[in-house]
């Protein structure tokens, strides 16, 4: 095979950096939904069937029994959470650095919220992060439900367009 054939199939399987963090905070995301959904309930109060969900079937129940789509939901979780993790360890290329890596993106996030120092879109693509999260947050605690597709919806675009603008401004420098 030629250089170019096998560096184009060495690229195929090797993770990427950005799919792996989102599927670390997808999975972050069903972890603490499934704990929500199990303590209190996801949906108005009530235990959300996470098969009625995605299948149009019954959504709900007041039963607190853990039925099969729990464990599922939660094995979706972990799943995600051990994929990505597997991902940015692989295309780090170093496995004892994962953490300060981690930290070191938080401290980096934190500091474009409060700095104008690096482009005010990097300010505007963090603030639309954070936002996003705190609407999500703050509608699903005050309206105790944390499955409305309409928040989601605000959410999901709020924080897509806010990292969409940090990954652009990466790639230009």
């Amino acid at each position: 095979m030629s250089d170019d054939a096998l560096e184009w199939k060495a690229s195929l399987s090797r993770p990427s950096m950005t799919l792996s963090r989102i599927s670390v905070l997808l999975g972050m995301w069903a972890l603490i939904l499934s704990a929500v959904n199990l303590t209190i309930g996801a949906y108005s109060g009530k235990k959300a069937l996470w098969s009625g969900f995605f299948l149009s079937g019954e959504s709900n129940t007041n039963s607190s029994n853990i039925v099969i789509d729990d464990a599922i939901f939660l094995l979706i979780g972990l799943s995600l959470c051990y994929l990505g993790i597997m991902g940015i360890r692989k295309s780090m290329g170093e496995n004892d650095r994962l953490l300060d890596s981690i930290l070191s993106d938080l401290s980096s996030f934190a500091s474009n919220l409060f700095s104008t120092d690096n482009t005010l879109m990097r300010l505007l693509g963090s603030w639309l992060i954070v936002i996003g999260l705190l609407f999500y947050l703050l509608w699903s605690v005050l309206n105790e439900t944390w499955v409305d597709p309409g928040v989601y919806s605000v959410m999901i675009t709020m924080v897509s367009f806010g990292y969409g603008i940090l990954i652009y401004i990466d790639s230009e420098s």
